[in-house]
């Protein structure tokens, strides 16, 4: 018959009722959940610092093709971020430089938060300039010299008429 298990909440139960140090007693679960989260905040690192690069050098379709993996990788460690908070004290976290990856984080999103935001606006400005344009007459658009409206589609065609 299989003994009673055990659960890290009991062990550390009995750590602290033994009188062991007030360190939290780390499994090894504990540990390999540290070294995950701490891998994962070096590759979300890695990619916001990509993707600001990128936009800095004028590559900005990286930003819709980074999404789906800045979003998974983020939500990875916003959900993971309970299990690994109380061990922030730890020894082990402390070798391991979890404080510094995770001011890393915030810098790298800060910067790349910023950067996006700024894209934002301008493209907000921009649709909003193209919108006064076809706006300016007050007729609801922009007309030619026949009277026809420009944004119209006759036969699915645009029709430019040239004289020489």
């Amino acid at each position: 018959m299989l003994g009673r298990r055990k659960f890290r909440f009991t062990e550390r139960l009995e750590a602290r009722l033994s009188g062991e140090p007030k360190d939290i007693t780390l499994t090894q679960e504990d540990e390999d959940n540290l070294d995950a989260f701490v891998e994962t905040l070096k590759e979300a690192v890695q990619l916001l610092r990509t993707e600001v690069d990128a936009i800095n050098n004028g590559q900005l379709s990286i930003v819709s093709e980074l999404y789906e993996k800045k979003a998974h990788l983020l939500k990875w460690l916003e959900l993971k971020l309970p299990v690994v908070e109380p061990f922030l004290p730890h020894e082990l976290a402390q070798k391991k430089n979890l404080h510094g990856h995770l001011e890393d984080l915030k810098q790298a999103a800060t910067e790349d938060s910023e950067l996006l935001s700024r894209m934002s606006t301008a493209a907000h400005a921009i649709v909003r300039e193209i919108e006064k344009t076809n706006e300016r007459n007050g007729l609801s658009g922009i007309y030619g010299k026949s009277g026809q409206k420009l944004g119209d589609v006759l036969d699915g065609e645009l029709r430019i008429d040239r004289e020489f």
